[in-house]
């Protein structure tokens, strides 16, 4: 989540409440939010854009879901404190509502992190956590849980990889384009048996599917849950169980609330949350602060930039779930081809000896296929603009920004919606 919120610390009324954790103790901050636009690594290609009312949406969400996160379990220990209105206050977000403001910066306990820490060396602060030097820590891991499966998740990526079709995947930005893929797969999995496909069996099996594969849109019974490093420079790497509970710095009964109780109880929570308000919350995240050696959730929870919130509407019978998320702009970069682009690039950097040099070679695909990648960027910040705007609406119960009406905008997205079917229903 950093890359939309910003620690204060100048002399502004933020800034003074600054307050840097110990090794033994939380500190206290205000994060100022932002509209910044974010996807596919491509931030340098693109000029800074601001997505229009994300920042004070995203704050006034997040400030939302911990407030009755307490009141509804007040047994789940949080970092949040609160946001700061117009003169610099404390408030919670109903009474800002009520003086007819909103804000972008929110109030939080600070806990080190290797930057803090240990000047960015993981190793040297995975140690002081692991040998209780240090006693309050963000975990080096990130809990994820998965509901669904809409368009753009990553396990439809998988799926396509497991079967050597990585780069037709990378081609696909339709719902329709999609299950042409997935028809295509299990047609082979008819023709020679799941157990063909080893990597695949594997994914099914670790994604609560059984044998079956799904299509965009599909609804778990339950929920599945995964972990990831969260400080590794590489990007976030799926870890077992034995390795998590080395870098979470909690001891094992901390670690063992953490995954079995606290973990499991946030993730129902925010399904509940959305639920109550109108959306559909197919998957998300939580972190925690090892605090004494025991967990305490930190970070942003239950918005768009975190989980995948889903508007949903009905079409003639059928029901549809719409992203608020990056999921729009990933849909409209893979439809313009941008994705395509990209992977052409990485194929090209691989010819040449290291594809992690593929940004070298995209402007000239780009070039090549005609793509502005500007003109692309700026439609789908408009798009996004629109869904993180009603959301906000419905989770704080009030018009507070000014939303497009779904009905008005969802056309052209409605190729890249997900067709909700339940697990229930399809066995």
């Amino acid at each position: 989540m950093g890359s939309v919120k910003d620690l204060i610390r100048d002399d502004s009324p933020g800034g003074r409440l600054y307050i840097p954790p110990t090794a033994m103790d939380f500190g206290r901050g205000a994060w100022q939010v932002s509209g910044r636009f974010s996807v596919g690594d491509l931030k340098e290609l693109i000029p800074d854009t601001e997505i229009k009312d994300k920042a004070e949406a995203l704050t006034m969400m997040v400030a939302h879901f911990f407030e009755w996160l307490e009141e509804s379990y007040p047994q789940i220990k949080t970092c949040y404190q609160g946001l700061l209105d117009k003169n610099g206050r404390i408030k919670d977000s109903r009474t800002l509502l009520d003086m007819g403001e909103t804000s972008n910066t929110i109030v939080m306990e600070l806990a080190h992190t290797p930057g803090s820490y240990s000047d960015g060396d993981l190793e040297k602060y995975r140690q002081a956590l692991t040998s209780g030097e240090l006693q309050c820590g963000v975990a080096d891991i990130e809990s994820i849980f998965r509901h669904g499966f809409p368009l753009g998740s990553s396990t439809f990526k998988r799926i396509f990889e497991s079967v050597g079709m990585g780069g037709v995947y990378a081609e696909l930005a339709t719902y329709d384009d999609t299950v042409e893929g997935l028809d295509h797969i299990r047609a082979q999995v008819a023709q020679w048996g799941v157990s063909k496909f080893p990597d695949l069996e594997r994914i099914l099996k670790f994604s609560g599917l059984g044998t079956q594969i799904p299509n965009p849109g599909f609804v778990l019974k339950g929920m599945t849950y995964d972990t990831t490093t969260k400080f590794e420079s590489a990007g976030d790497r799926e870890i077992q169980e034995d390795e998590a509970f080395r870098y979470s710095g909690l001891d094992r009964a901390g670690f063992e609330y953490w995954t079995t109780q606290l973990f499991p109880v946030m993730s129902q929570a925010q399904i509940v949350f959305a639920d109550d308000r109108g959306l559909m919350n197919m998957d998300g995240k939580a972190e925690c602060v090892a605090y004494r050696r025991k967990p305490v959730i930190t970070d942003f929870a239950c918005s768009p930039d975190e989980n995948r919130l889903m508007l949903t509407i009905d079409i003639d019978g059928v029901t549809w779930a719409i992203p608020s998320n990056k999921e729009i702009q990933r849909a409209i970069f893979k439809r313009e081809g941008v994705d395509a682009a990209k992977y052409e690039a990485i194929q090209r950097a691989g010819k040449a000896g290291d594809e992690t040099q593929w940004k070298a070679y995209l402007t000239g695909v780009l070039q090549e296929r005609g793509i502005d990648i500007r003109e692309v960027a700026e439609h789908s910040c408009n798009l996004m603009s629109y869904a993180i705007g009603e959301v906000a609406n419905r989770i704080l119960g009030q018009n507070v920004f000014d939303a497009k009406p779904l009905e008005t905008w969802v056309d052209e997205f409605l190729l890249y919606a997900s067709k909700l079917e339940y697990q229930e229903e399809a066995q």
